[in-house]
């Protein structure tokens, strides 16, 4: 013991630090195959249970709902299904209304859309907050439990399934929704003989899917989800396809005398959102398949969510675990860069309710960071950077003409444009750095009783 207390002290503290350095390192790798080997199970399992034979006629999308997604549902869910439509398939389409929510009046307007069947289903309480709830077809969750099943192609109609989640102790949280959808009716409806659908989609409340041309303009009235089906369908190789990123200011609008909100396109969002934007996708560090859309195989998707939220009863970024695990599980994927998925961001006046007040786009960021941190910390940077950064955007040295393009887009290059554009990028860095900094000292717990998951 004396001598190698000795031999430690001779190396110096050098030495020492890059021991305990590569120590972090080996346990975090142990946890991240771990987590690999859940996942490659579930899908060996599911692909048994099923033969190996999925539902070429349907597609399965998947949203979790909370307050304030009445804004938003009444457009998206009727658009989502139109968009499946002209794919020549039918839909199935899962709303988890999380801990209690509820939009009765946005929900019975479903039962009006066209071939469209609208099935309600419940929760029991959650026994703890990674244990996935079961699901009934009843109120008082009396009776068989709920498992989807297959319908014959000439049944041609599309399927609402409103899981209305029991407000409890465990409920609170998006990846509480998502482990009752995925753990429970998903995995156990495979369990009981269903054949899913081979395709799956994850979206936001907000998530619009519309394409791109020239990587900035938008087509506000493209098919965005029929251009990523097919991409799969004439790529049987790919397993995973995550949209590009597109941040907009939604503003106030009425469809067919429902009021909603929509992207407004045209309004400059603030600048860490516009940086993200512009970047995601196509750099290293910048590669998450955002939860607002994503496409896959189902085996795949299901098999990765399940692990999550069992695991991870405290994760917000379920999204960004999801493409660490997907990439390290050996799936093939990417970001399909000519289709965009809307996504909600504060405007640049927008202020917090609390005391005192913030700038609300400034706290959307510090939310990601808060809960994609801890992500680093599980399994260590060296296996994340690539997908997830936390460094500093080297791209825009090593590459600066294909970062300036992107940065001038379409605009008109004059002295006013660039004076723009570099208080755009200098107020970005600073103030990521700012709230880097902050989320370090208070991330997100994951695992345990500690975790909650905040939506």
């Amino acid at each position: 013991m004396f001598l190698n207390n000795l031999v430690e002290a001779s190396e110096g503290p050098s030495n020492f630090l890059r021991k305990e350095k590569l120590a972090l390192q080996s346990k975090q790798d142990k946890i991240l195959a771990a987590d690999v080997k859940s996942v490659l199970y579930y899908r060996t399992w599911i692909q048994a249970k099923t033969n190996n034979t999925f539902d070429k006629t349907r597609i399965l999308g998947v949203v979790a709902a909370a307050k304030g997604a009445e804004n938003y549902l009444p457009y998206t869910i009727p658009k989502i299904i139109q968009q499946i439509s002209e794919t020549g398939m039918m839909a199935d389409i899962v709303i988890g209304l999380n801990n209690g929510f509820e939009c009765p009046i946005i929900i019975d307007r479903f039962t009006l859309l066209p071939d469209v069947q609208v099935i309600h289903l419940y929760t029991e309480d959650k026994l703890a907050n990674n244990i996935p709830a079961t699901i009934f077809d009843n109120i008082v969750c009396k009776g068989k439990p709920y498992f989807l099943s297959s319908i014959e192609p000439h049944q041609s109609r599309h399927r609402i399934f409103v899981v209305h989640q029991k407000e409890g102790q465990y409920a609170a949280g998006k990846i509480r929704v998502l482990g009752d959808i995925y753990g429970s009716l998903l995995f156990n409806s495979i369990e009981n003989g269903w054949i899913p659908p081979a395709i799956l989609v994850t979206f936001d409340a907000e998530s619009q899917f519309l394409v791109t041309h020239n990587s900035s303009v938008i087509d506000t009235d493209s098919n965005g989800l029929k251009l990523i089906v097919n991409q799969l369908q004439n790529h049987p190789e790919i397993d995973i396809l995550g949209t590009r990123n597109k941040f907009a200011v939604y503003q106030k609008a009425i469809v067919d005398g429902i009021r909603v909100l929509l992207p407004n396109f045209s309004e400059q969002v603030p600048p860490l959102q516009w940086f993200i934007d512009i970047v995601h996708g196509r750099f290293s560090g910048f590669q998450c398949k955002w939860g607002g859309g994503t496409f896959g195989r189902t085996d795949v998707i299901v098999s990765l969510l399940v692990v999550i939220s069992r695991n991870y009863p405290g994760i917000r970024g379920e999204d960004t675990q999801l493409t660490i695990l997907a990439k390290c599980a050996g799936f093939i994927g990417d970001i399909f860069l000519d289709v965009i998925s809307t996504n909600r961001t504060p405007s640049m006046t927008d202020m917090t309710i609390e005391q005192p007040p913030k700038k609300a786009w400034v706290e959307q960021v510090y939310r990601w960071l808060v809960s994609t941190y801890p992500l680093k910390l599980l399994y260590g940077e060296h296996n994340i950077k690539s997908l997830v950064s936390y460094g500093f955007p080297w791209f825009t040295f090593t590459r600066p003409i294909a970062f300036l393009k992107l940065v001038i887009s379409n605009d008109k290059i004059n002295f006013s444009t660039v004076i723009n554009k570099i208080k755009l990028i200098t107020i970005a860095y600073f103030t990521f750095q700012k709230i880097q900094k902050k989320s370090r000292k208070n991330h997100d717990v994951l695992q345990g009783s500690e975790a909650k998951a905040f939506w």
